[in-house]
């Protein structure tokens, strides 16, 4: 019963959040990304292992939810801009990016299952590949380790224990 909850979860879930998303105007999601983007990444920030995107953009594309998050850093924090054209775009399921942010899996696997695609100026993408190389769960606040963590325990569930038919 457990697997095919979070079978049926790790299936649908991302879909589920693709119109919620969708009705949420830019100006409304905005400032509440960019205040979650500067917690979660409060200590790379502080150090500056963000400052390869000043004056860049940085798309982040998860198409199973068809949500594009397009950011550039300013001042001392990531901003949220209009869609549009972006220096690299980064393209990933939201369940292969739950297992990145929780460190079950690292950016070069997926990159090398294609499962993590990168596009646009190369030399930006490898950057930003290398940033996530470096992201430690261990530096997410630890509200966003244990929301990462249920949602991972939901993902390695249902890997464990796919429903079949």
């Amino acid at each position: 019963m457990l697997s095919a909850i979070c079978h049926r979860l790790s299936q649908h879930g991302p879909g589920c959040l693709k119109q919620p998303l969708s009705l949420l105007p830019l100006r409304v999601q905005a400032p509440l990304l960019e205040a979650l983007l500067r917690r979660i990444l409060a200590e790379p920030l502080r150090q500056g292992e963000l400052a390869f995107l000043d004056g860049r953009r940085l798309q982040i594309w998860v198409p199973d939810m068809d949500y594009r998050l397009t950011l550039t850093l300013a001042g001392e924090g990531l901003r949220v801009l209009p869609e549009g054209e972006a220096d690299v775009v980064i393209r990933a399921a939201f369940n292969d990016l739950v297992r990145l942010s929780h460190g079950d899996k690292d950016p070069d696997t997926l990159f090398f299952q294609r499962r993590l695609l990168i596009t646009g100026d190369t030399e930006l993408g490898l950057e930003c590949k290398n940033l996530l190389d470096r992201l430690e769960p261990g530096r997410q606040p630890v509200w966003f380790r244990r929301l990462l963590g249920g949602m991972a325990a939901v993902l390695a569930q249902a890997d464990r224990h796919p429903v079949r038919g």
